[in-house]
This record gives C-alpha cells, sequence and structure tokens, in this order.
C-alpha cells in the first residue's frame, strides 16, 4: 500500500467515531508510522505475531508505554494506563499492533477485551488515547 493510499486511509479513520482501525496485509507499518507521526499522533508499536494471551500482551504493552512498577498486569491496570499520558499537551496515542490478526486467532477472547478497552478509552473524554491501529 503506498504512503498515499495509507495517509488517505488515516485521515479517513481520524474523522470516524471507531477508534479502531484495521488495516490490509499488504500495509507498510513503517508508512503508517510515519501518516500518523505526520499527523501529530504518538504511536507506539505493539509486535503481536509471537504473544499467546492476556499476559504476553499486558508485558507488551508494559514496555511499549514505558510504564512504571505500579502496573498491576491485569486489564484495569490497562485502561486506567491507556487514559494517560498526564500531560494535557502531550500529544494524542495511537497503538499500532503489528499482526494483531495473528494474537486475535490464538487468544480471541483476550483480543476482544483489549479491543473493548481501546474503544472505552478512545471515547472518553480527555483521554489521551485516540485509539489503536491493527494488522493481521
Amino acid at each position: 500500500m503506498t504512503r498515499d493510499r495509507v495517509r488517505s486511509g488515516i485521515w479517513e479513520w481520524l474523522e470516524l467515531s471507531d477508534p479502531v482501525l484495521r488495516l490490509d496485509a499488504d500495509t507498510v507499518i513503517d508508512e503508517v508510522l510515519v501518516v500518523l507521526t505526520e499527523c501529530g499522533l504518538d504511536a507506539r508499536t505493539v509486535d503481536a505475531r509471537t504473544l499467546s494471551g492476556k499476559a504476553a500482551l499486558l508485558e507488551a504493552l508494559h514496555r511499549t508505554l514505558e510504564l512504571d512498577e505500579w502496573f498491576g498486569f491485569n486489564w484495569d491496570a490497562l485502561e486506567e494506563a491507556l487514559h494517560g499520558p498526564e500531560e494535557a499537551a502531550a500529544p494524542e496515542r495511537v497503538l499500532v499492533c503489528v499482526g494483531f490478526g495473528d494474537f486475535e486467532s490464538r487468544a480471541p477472547e483476550d483480543a476482544e477485551v483489549f479491543l473493548d478497552i481501546v474503544r472505552n478509552v478512545a471515547s472518553t473524554p480527555g483521554s489521551g488515547l485516540r485509539g489503536c491501529v491493527l494488522t493481521p
């Protein structure tokens, strides 16, 4: 997928209310990251291709989001962490989950809970999370 197609897809997504964007398998992640950055967003990449369930996903998010020791490695702690950053002037954050389709096939219930949390947090006024971009 060309940068122009990625750019138009990202801009279109930013205008929608659903905070989850699913991309095609042929999308180049580096292009997505460039476009998100150009849009003034804080893009954080999580490699989900080999993750096997909730614990592995929470550990990957802990590293990606550079969370402090207080993080409790449970869904409630993730939801609280995704509301940040604390600084009001900080750019909105977007999680880019590479290989989410693989994770979803191995742990469908955990994937569903994660996406519910993302949708809930991103739709909360004042949240620092814009949403999540998923690749197969």
